[in-house]
């Protein structure tokens, strides 16, 4: 079987330059990826993929950078993701950002080489700038969860009117006291929850109890524990608590229960992102449930339809998708 250095020998360059122009980088120049690739298919080498890329420009990949994959809205998207991808002949590309700016930043420059033909963005809003340069120059950028760019098109969630319907709910139950535990408010859809909160809250004239971490935790689950640890120090009172995912909901659930505090007789409990994590939980948390299917399905709709050039003049999109409400054993 014939490698990247028989490559490179029989094109007379060296082997990083042959592995660059083998993902279709814009980095090579076209004579020496055509004497590249035409050396690839005299030595038959990955052929039919690399005649594919020499004819088409394409890798029929798309690449996902999301935050993490730790039983979250994160994993559910990706696994729905690969199974409509391979629907189309499309593969998926799978990188970790751990929302650290400079990996982020790292992932994107290698998937621009030509690792794939679109991104598919949960984006830390550090990079906005190399983003915009990405998409302008031909691999498209979809954003989905955060809309960090207005400049970029967007599949998110209402995040508002998750908080607006977990909300009523606790009202309709005749909570006095709702807390809400919450992520960093530098990240901007736990930043539309936390404004969503304090609206609602100020409407019903209620207290505002708010616990945000300061940044990512390692740990959602460590986090929920300790912020709901604090948010009972700070308002004894609560009778209600919304976490901003179910990870959070887990730990916080887990602190009722070390306090012996009965779930939902005393405090009921609501996650405002619901994924499959809430059907694993030993206490099955209510939740506004993410429409995982419809986002990634808008997702890679578009994505694919702007690689392919199908809605070349189209406008930019950004599309928010509703949650639904499901009641389970914490309200």
């Amino acid at each position: 079987m014939p490698t990247l250095k028989d490559i490179a020998k029989l094109a007379h360059v060296d082997i990083s330059t042959v592995s660059r122009a083998l993902n279709d980088s814009p980095y090579v120049h076209p004579n020496t990826k055509k004497r590249i690739l035409e050396a690839a298919n005299e030595l038959k080498y990955h052929s039919n993929s690399t005649k594919e890329v020499f004819t088409t420009g394409k890798v029929h990949a798309v690449g996902i950078i999301i935050p993490n994959a730790k039983l979250n809205i994160f994993m559910d998207f990706i696994q729905q993701a690969e199974l409509q991808a391979d629907a189309v002949n499309y593969d998926v590309i799978v990188c970790l950002s751990n929302d650290d700016g400079e990996k982020e930043k790292r992932l994107l420059q290698k998937m621009r080489a030509g690792l794939v033909d679109g991104i598919i963005i949960a984006s830390t809003g550090d990079n906005n700038s190399l983003l915009e340069d990405i998409n302008s120059s031909g691999t498209p950028i979809v954003q989905i969860f955060r809309e960090v760019d207005q400049n970029l098109d967007s599949i998110s969630i209402d995040y508002s009117k998750s908080v607006e319907t977990a909300f009523n709910v606790l009202i309709e139950k005749d909570c006095k006291q709702i807390g809400l535990v919450n992520g960093p408010i530098c990240d901007i859809s736990y930043k539309n929850k936390s404004e969503a909160y304090q609206r609602l809250a100020t409407n019903y004239d209620l207290p505002i109890i708010v616990q945000n971490t300061k940044d990512y935790p390692k740990s959602f689950v460590n986090a929920g524990y300790n912020l709901a640890k604090k948010l009972l120090k700070a308002s004894p009172n609560i009778d209600a608590i919304l976490t901003a995912n179910d990870p959070e909901a887990l730990g916080v659930t887990k602190y009722l229960n070390d306090q012996n505090i009965p779930i939902p007789e005393k405090i009921k409990v609501i996650s405002l992102a619901g994924s499959t994590l809430s059907d694993l939980l030993p206490i099955k948390v209510s939740a506004t449930v993410f429409p995982i299917d419809e986002v990634s399905l808008h997702a890679l709709s578009l994505i694919i339809s702007k690689v392919e050039k199908l809605d070349r003049d189209s406008p930019l999109k950004h599309l928010k998708v509703n949650v639904e409400y499901i009641s389970r054993m914490t309200c």
